[in-house]
């Protein structure tokens, strides 16, 4: 069977944002799990129970959208991982996901262009922002980090993490990468473009990095090299799959909503 080859259309990406589900939702913890695969459903029996929620959502998130754009089954949705953990869908290497979650949020990009990274912070206070200044900006921007970013929650810092943790998924390093490589500038909003300063391998690459606008209590971004120029950001229930249109595109507001952008 040969896979058909959906959106979204060329230069755009899409994300995906679904909420943990909470105390009393059980029907969509079960719905989460019936669309993971027998690993990952091993892994979800060994973990601790306050982890065991996000998990689900996250993986069935990442399953449920790539079934979609790939025009699959669920359970037909394979990946190979890189040696660093970066998901590729077996079947439709053109097709680039990306997923990431954080307590109550889990995000998963897709696109048709270049390498897609996405990145989600839950803002929290920090017992050592000055340690994590250290991991998290290069040597030029804490030189130059001005005093109107270090507020009690420390915003301005968790919006340069989620920003360069983007880049370094799409160059497929993700954790293992280094933070202070990457140079960002995205100011004080929440959400719109932000430029690449420089980046590992940046000359050979055109980068379009986005803050998007997922809740207050969050920072998220993403990033795709070569592509990207539009992002659209989309809600899914737990456990649910995206229905495109009978063109594809755009996408079907249920149970789907698109997510109105939020002023930065």
């Amino acid at each position: 069977m040969t896979a058909a080859r959906l959106g979204p259309p060329a230069g755009e990406v899409h994300v995906w944002a679904v909420r943990e589900p909470g105390p009393g939702s059980e029907k969509a913890l079960w719905r989460c799990l019936e669309l993971l695969s027998p690993d990952e459903l091993r892994r979800w029996r060994h973990m601790v129970p306050s982890q065991r929620a996000l998990y689900a959502s996250a993986h069935a998130a990442l399953r449920a959208v790539t079934a979609a754009y790939a025009d699959l089954m669920t359970s037909q949705v394979t990946f190979s991982v890189g040696k660093l953990g970066k998901p590729y869908v077996c079947g439709d290497p053109g097709l680039r996901v990306s997923l990431a979650h954080t307590e109550g949020m889990s995000l998963v990009a897709v696109s048709r262009d270049g390498p897609t990274g996405v990145d989600v912070e839950r803002i929290r206070p920090l017992r050592d922002p000055a340690g994590l200044r250290r991991q998290v900006l290069s040597d030029i921007e804490a030189e130059h980090w001005p005093a109107d970013r270090e507020g009690p929650l420390n915003s301005g810092l968790f919006t340069h993490w989620a920003c360069k943790e983007a880049v370094l998924k799409a160059l497929g390093s993700g954790l293992a990468g280094d933070l202070t490589a990457v140079r960002v500038s995205p100011g004080a909003r929440r959400s719109g473009p932000v430029r690449v300063q420089s980046a590992p391998g940046s000359a050979t690459r055109v980068w379009n990095l986005h803050l998007i606008d997922v809740g207050p209590e969050f920072r998220a971004a993403v990033a795709v090299a070569g592509g990207g120029d539009v992002v659209r950001v989309l809600a899914l229930d737990p456990g649910e799959r995206p229905e495109p249109s009978s063109s594809h595109t755009p996408w079907s507001s249920s149970p789907t909503k698109e997510i109105p952008p939020c002023s930065g």
